[in-house]
């Protein structure tokens, strides 16, 4: 159609029909560039599928969104210590090695027939791979959902602990995350506050070192934050003792949720992929849903939250697609 018979045809205004978005094709779709998600496409690349991987935030996923300063002692084959943002960086290296594309781009729509859409840009693939992790889970505390929406000092995650330089802080939970915000808060925040609701720590490292000079750090175990104190921005916390019932107040100007998190389920949400009770995916010990051709790796499907658990899981899902896409002899 020429350029005066389009616009004829639109009456002028070109901006009525949008363009039809393009196609890309691969063997392998990846959603999600984390852990699990990176290490799944460099498994695909390194058994030659075509093979891309979406990130719409930052490449690593939590390890970069969450905690780039924490110190991972936990992982196998790194030393200990080593920072999240430089083994994020190195899973990050590992699938460039492998060939595969990083698409930088938020996943809008994912179809049961393996066509994404992304940036406006549709591709399709054979096999895809769901790996769009976790995301921080509420305390369920009154005010709290408040607080949070309008920037009124609730937090869920620490990737810069220099915001909370001079402030009072109080930390809810009392697993490795908590544990490790109260370490990287040290020195920084003018007191900390960890609060748990159970008798002793969750965290594989007990409790935490108490160093000197680095403000003051309280610990209440059997605790628990009864409300939110303050109208426009968190002003305090009431806290009760679940033993005694006692309550008291304690000023505080920000308060941070370390309870745990939640499988982020909202993309696939009209997907049809089966979910257990806690939200997670279902999936076979081959990382297979119950929709053909869709897997499940990572965050989203293990309840068991380690990157070590990610990767293994990546490996077993690159090798399943590989079986979807090349039907080797074997099969």
């Amino acid at each position: 159609m020429s350029g005066e018979a389009a616009e004829a045809f639109t009456g002028g205004k070109e901006d009525r029909i949008a363009p039809a978005p393009q196609q890309h094709e691969y063997d392998v779709l990846v959603v999600g560039g984390g852990p699990a998600g990176l290490s799944a496409a460099a498994y695909c690349g390194r058994k030659f599928l075509r093979t891309a991987v979406f990130e719409g935030e930052c490449w690593g996923g939590i390890l970069t969104r969450w905690c780039p300063d924490k110190k991972i002692d936990n992982y196998p084959g790194t030393r200990p210590g080593v920072r999240a943002d430089e083994l994020a960086q190195s899973i990050v290296d590992f699938a460039q090695r492998a060939g595969v594309d990083l698409v930088e781009k938020r996943v809008e729509e994912i179809s049961r027939d393996g066509e994404i859409l992304a940036g406006g840009v549709k591709y399709r693939g054979k096999v895809v791979i769901l790996a769009n992790g976790s995301m921080a889970a509420e305390a369920g505390i009154p005010r709290e959902m408040e607080l949070a929406d309008h920037d009124g000092g609730i937090f869920y995650k620490i990737p810069d602990p220099s915001r909370f330089r001079g402030k009072r802080v109080i930390i809810v939970g009392g697993g490795d995350t908590a544990l490790s915000h109260l370490q990287r808060l040290q020195g920084i925040a003018s007191r900390i506050t960890l609060v748990h609701r159970q008798k002793t720590l969750r965290s594989e490292y007990g409790a935490p070192e108490i160093q000197d000079g680095d403000g003051e750090v309280a610990i209440f175990l059997e605790t628990a934050v009864d409300t939110i104190l303050g109208d426009d921005r968190v002003m305090g916390v009431r806290l009760k003792d679940l033993a005694s019932g006692k309550t008291r107040d304690l000023p505080a100007d920000a308060v941070v949720m370390a309870v745990g998190t939640k499988p982020n389920f909202a993309l696939f949400r009209d997907l049809g992929v089966f979910l257990d009770s806690k939200g997670h995916v279902v999936a076979d010990p081959w990382q297979r849903t119950n929709i053909p051709r869709i897997l499940a790796i990572g965050d989203i499907s293990s309840p068991l939250k380690m990157i070590v658990t990610a990767v293994a899981q990546a490996a077993v899902a690159a090798h399943q697609a590989y079986v979807e896409v090349r039907s080797p002899y074997w099969k």
